[in-house]
Formats: C-alpha cells, sequence, structure tokens
C-alpha cells in the first residue's frame, strides 16, 4: 500500500523488518522504486536480494528492472540483459517489449532488432514497441513497413500501434500516408480512442491542414487535457493565436484542469496575450517555471517585442542554457544580430557551455551579417567546446556558402563521414548551391544523395526546386516537383507551389502558372500572386497582370509594390488612365520639412 503511493521510505522499513521476503515483495518495492525515480535504489535491492538463494527473478521483475535502466547507463542495461539471457526468460514478450524500449532509447536499433527476433510467441505490444523504436531513431520507413507485417501474421493492431503508424508518418512528413492510415482508423473502433486522435490531430496542425485537425477534435465524444494541449500548441504552431486562447477558455468551462504543457502551449502560442497568459500560469502555480519562462521569453520575441523580451530576459532569476539560446535565437531571427552575437558573447565570457542550438542560432547572425571573421572564430568555439554535431556543422555549412565561401562549405561537407552525413547536412549543403546560383551542382549532389539512400524531405525539395527556378532548368523542376508527391508522398506547401510558379513563370508559360495556382489544393496567398504578377510584368502580358493584381489586393489592400508596377505597367503600354488610377492607390509620400534655426 504504502509503496504504491510514493511512501518510500515507510514501504522500505515494513520490508526490512520482514523475515520472509519472496519475489512478489522485492518485484512490488523494486516497481515502486522505478515508479518514483529510486533507479539506483530498485538496482541495489536486486543485487542484495540475489545473496538469497531462494529469490527467483520473474519476467516482471526483469523488465521492470530494464525499465531502470532507460536513466542509466547503456552499460548497466546491458549487464541486466546478460543476466536475463542466463535466467532463460529472453523469449518471454513481456521482457522483450522492455528491452527494446531500453535500446530505442540507447539508439541501438541492431541489438534492438536482436531481442525482437529472439522472442518466440510475437505478441501486438512487442510490435508496437519495435514501431515506436524505429521511429525513435527516424527508421519511419521501417515503421511503417511493420504494419503489413502485423497484418500478414494475423495480429490485430491496437490504439498503441495505430497511433506509433500515425507518428511516423508525421517524422516522414507524408500527409498523404497519413491519410490513409486515418482512413484505416475510421473502419475500427479505435477511432474513439485518445491516444489515436492525439497523434492524428498533432500530425495534421504540424502539416498545416487546422480543419482535419479541428474535425478530429471535435467529433471525439470526451477530450482531455492532452487532447487539448495537442490543439492549443499546433493552433499556436499555425499562428492561429486567437484560436488558441479560445480553447483554453473551453476547456476550463469543460472542468478540465491546466497543468504545465498547457501553459508552456498557451505560452508558445499566445503572440499578444503573454501578459494575460502569464497571469494565469501564475494564478495556477506554473509562472516561475523554467519551461513556461522560456515559452513566454520565445513568445515575446516571435512577436517582434524583442525590448520587452531582452526586458523578461534580465529578469528571469533562472537563466538556463536554454533561456540563453531561446534570446539569442529570437534575436537572430528577428534581425538583431549584433544584440544576438553579443549576448553569446556574455554567455561565453560567464562560462556557460553554449549547445548545439546555441551555435547554429548565433551562426545564422553571422550569416545575415555576412561577417566571415566571426563566423570562422565561433567555428573555433565549436571545435574547442567538442559541440560539432548535425545542427552545428549545418549551420556552419550554411554560414560559408552565405558569406559565398562555397569552398570552406565544400571542404567541410566533405570531412562529414559517410556514415555520419545525414539528410541536414545535405539539405544545407543543396541550398547553399542553390542560393549561390548552382543549379546543376545542386541537382547532381541530389543525385549522390539518392545513390546514398538518403530520403529527402520538404526542405530538400523546396531547395532544389528553388535552384531550377533560378537556373531556368524547366523540365528538371517538373520532374521533381512530380518525384516528390509521387515517390515519395510529399505533400506540396505553399513554399513548393511558389517554386513552381517562378520556374512556369520565369520560362514565360504564363497559362501554366495559373493553370498550377488554380489546382491547388491550399489557398494561394499573396506571395503566390505577388511572383505571378511579376512573371506578367517581365512578359508584358496586361490581361493577367490586372487579374494578378486584383488577387493580391483582394488579400493585401494596400500592397502598394504592386500598385507600382502596375502604374509601370499601364504606363509602357500608353494605357495612361489605369496607370493614374494605380498610381491613386500607390504609397502615399510624406511631405518635406525644413527646419530653420
Amino acid at each position: 500500500m504504502y509503496s504504491k503511493i510514493g511512501y518510500i521510505e515507510p514501504a522500505t522499513r515494513i520490508f526490512q523488518s520482514c523475515s520472509i521476503k519472496d519475489a512478489v515483495m522485492i518485484t512490488s518495492l523494486i516497481s515502486s522504486y522505478v515508479t518514483f525515480g529510486a533507479h539506483e535504489a530498485a538496482l541495489i535491492l536486486f543485487v542484495e536480494s540475489l545473496w538469497d538463494l531462494t529469490f527467483r527473478p520473474t519476467e516482471f521483475t526483469f523488465s521492470i528492472l530494464v525499465k531502470a535502466c532507460l536513466e542509466m547507463e547503456k552499460e548497466t542495461g546491458e549487464q541486466i540483459h546478460g543476466f536475463i539471457v542466463k535466467s532463460g526468460v529472453d523469449s518471454c514478450p513481456f521482457v522483450g517489449t522492455s528491452l527494446l524500449d531500453f535500446y530505442a532509447v540507447s539508439e541501438d536499433v541492431e541489438s534492438m532488432q536482436k531481442v525482437f527476433d529472439g522472442v518466440l510467441y510475437v505478441d501486438i505490444a512487442l510490435y508496437n514497441a519495435l514501431i515506436g523504436g524505429y521511429s525513435k531513431n527516424r527508421l519511419n520507413e521501417v515503421a511503417l513497413g511493420c504494419l503489413n507485417n502485423i497484418n500478414f501474421i494475423g495480429l490485430r493492431p491496437n490504439e498503441g500501434t495505430f497511433s506509433s503508424i500515425i507518428n511516423a508518418c508525421t517524422e516522414l512528413k507524408s500527409l498523404s500516408i497519413g491519410a490513409m492510415v486515418h482512413g484505416l482508423v475510421e473502419k475500427t473502433s479505435f477511432r474513439q480512442k485518445l491516444v489515436v486522435n492525439n497523434a492524428l490531430i498533432d500530425m495534421y496542425m504540424k502539416f498545416g491542414t487546422v480543419g482535419d485537425a479541428c474535425n478530429v477534435f471535435y467529433a471525439m465524444p470526451v477530450r482531455n487535457t492532452i487532447v487539448y494541449n495537442t490543439m492549443i500548441f499546433g493552433h499556436g504552431q499555425n499562428n492561429n493565436f486567437d484560436e488558441s486562447m479560445v480553447l483554453y477558455n473551453n476547456m476550463r468551462h469543460e472542468g478540465l484542469s491546466s497543468d504545465l504543457a498547457t501553459f508552456v502551449a498557451l505560452a508558445s502560442s499566445c503572440s499578444g496575450h503573454e501578459w494575460s497568459v502569464l497571469a494565469h500560469a501564475i494564478r495556477y502555480g506554473f509562472g516561475t517555471h523554467t519551461m513556461v519562462e522560456n515559452a513566454m521569453l520565445d513568445s515575446l520575441l516571435r512577436s517582434n517585442a524583442s525590448k520587452d523580451g531582452m526586458e523578461f530576459f534580465k529578469k528571469l532569476e533562472t537563466k538556463t542554457v536554454v533561456s540563453w539560446t531561446t534570446i539569442i535565437s529570437g534575436l537572430a531571427n528577428t534581425g538583431f544580430n549584433l544584440d544576438s552575437v553579443n549576448l553569446f558573447k556574455t554567455m561565453y565570457c560567464m562560462g556557460i557551455q553554449p549547445n548545439g542550438f546555441t551555435f547554429s542560432s548565433v551562426l545564422k547572425s553571422c550569416s545575415d551579417l555576412a561577417d566571415i571573421n566571426l563566423g570562422r572564430s565561433i567555428h573555433g568555439a565549436i571545435v574547442k567546446c567538442g559541440s560539432r554535431c548535425a545542427f552545428t556543422t549545418s549551420a556552419l555549412i550554411d554560414m560559408y556558402t552565405k558569406c559565398g565561401t562555397l569552398e570552406e562549405s565544400n571542404r567541410l561537407f566533405g570531412t562529414i563521414d559517410s556514415d555520419d552525413k545525414n539528410l541536414v547536412h545535405w539539405n544545407a549543403m543543396i541550398t547553399g548551391l542553390s542560393r549561390n546560383g548552382y543549379g546543376c551542382e545542386a541537382l547532381e549532389l541530389y543525385a549522390e544523395m539518392m545513390r546514398q539512400n538518403v530520403v529527402p524531405d520538404c526542405v530538400t525539395f523546396v531547395s532544389l526546386l528553388s535552384a531550377c527556378s533560378r537556373c531556368g532548368l524547366l523540365e528538371a523542376g517538373i520532374r521533381l516537383f512530380d518525384e516528390m508527391r509521387y515517390k515519395f508522398g510529399i505533400w506540396p506547401s505553399i513554399e513548393h507551389f511558389a517554386c513552381m510558379v517562378d520556374l512556369y513563370g520565369r520560362a514565360g508559360l504564363l497559362d501554366q502558372a495559373l493553370d498550377l495556382i488554380n489546382s491547388m489544393p491550399l489557398n494561394p496567398d499573396s506571395s503566390i500572386w505577388n511572383i505571378f504578377f511579376g512573371a506578367c510584368n517581365i512578359h508584358g502580358n496586361l490581361e493577367l497582370a490586372k487579374f494578378a493584381m486584383k488577387m493580391v489586393t483582394g488579400i493585401e489592400a494596400n500592397n502598394y509594390q504592386t500598385n507600382v508596377l502596375m502604374c509601370n505597367i499601364f504606363s509602357k503600354s500608353g494605357n495612361w488612365g489605369d496607370a493614374q488610377k494605380a498610381r491613386r492607390y500607390g504609397p502615399v509620400k510624406e511631405p518635406g520639412l525644413s527646419w530653420v534655426m
């Protein structure tokens, strides 16, 4: 009783006073230690119990012990695994599931697969652990393939299976496959399970299809705090800040309690409402929690309230490396690059160890400042701190390419071992080549990436399509756009469509560009119409330019740049009346002032 409710000390005293301690008692206390975070105590109790020759650990004992090893060195877990093999319970599905989780967290896929192969009777829980393990280690395509294997051997997927598969679709950035899995879910009784619906909402929000996420949410017969948190955070990701606040109020009216995750989600989604959210967080006792403070800081900076963000940062009692990284990153993203660099120098001089995200953020400032010498200094600090990772290496490649030193970025890219070269590195190099007008070289690098069996993502194709657009590679661009959709199942975003409209526009294929815009499943925004308008201007198509201008002004009533360009088009064609109308809606010039002293 004491152990189940967290009173570990009384439970331990009662246990020690017992003259006879059987496996059930020992396992129960070990379980309590693990549940409440006393992992070393759990292992010590297990080792001490082995001195009693009558003690025979069960599969449940080993399963709990393996969970304790998740928070310890990998070697400890491997030793427990060895003991499991000697005890002859390694073929038990219950133990195998725990071992799979352990090796998945340890990023040891080979051992994870060996554990799975060694289990005699495979159940759905074991398969779910395998799918989750592949997904955690970014082998999402392999994870999806497990669904076919489950059906082939006659097992019935459960809510855990579907939630893991949906998460794999999210990581793969494949909306089409995710929608297919959703269709399968709708044919089962699991369509009402909270964990499945939560995974679907998260997936749709991350793909930007907010309407689909809302349909899932409002069709749920029962909603809990976790699902509300996912919706609040998702709306924030999609810049629907008012909707996040409405959901929070609805949650309170339904009598659901707010937790730390609620206020982190709100703080991340509350652009323009930061102080109101902070007041609520303080009221419920979460106002001074580091995660809430950092989320608040990030929101202030993303709201372009850099001055407020700086003041908020100064008043933080506890400034963690995450806090420093948040302010440095936020200032870099809002164009305050010198402030970002100066704060990094202050942090470094204070002896606070930057992490990979800190370095990548300050490198962005170096890139925007085109300060190659400062960038090289940061590169030296990365080497000195031993912080070279995928994030810092890709940020360095990006910095060198933005500063125009492609030789250094190529050299750095070439120093990465083939086994360590991941998609982030490939994307950084392809983007750099595209940015500097080396379209053919970007396509060659993509071909090499395919030979290395690296699966591209949406970022890869934005860079490739942009390269094709800049360099006039029409056929290659069309082929890549089809390849992205039909070979890799990547749903085109606004950025992909913008690149294709630009590609057609530069080639003078205005009708094809307009057909593509009209066929978009997303509502074309002003950026799409501005690109199309620019192409109409270049090729002198007055009628289509008028139409594009009408669409732009329907989205942005006072787009002065478009009005000025339209005025120029009318003037070139001798249409002075329409030129005068366009000029009337152009920028209002401030009258000049002269001070006489």
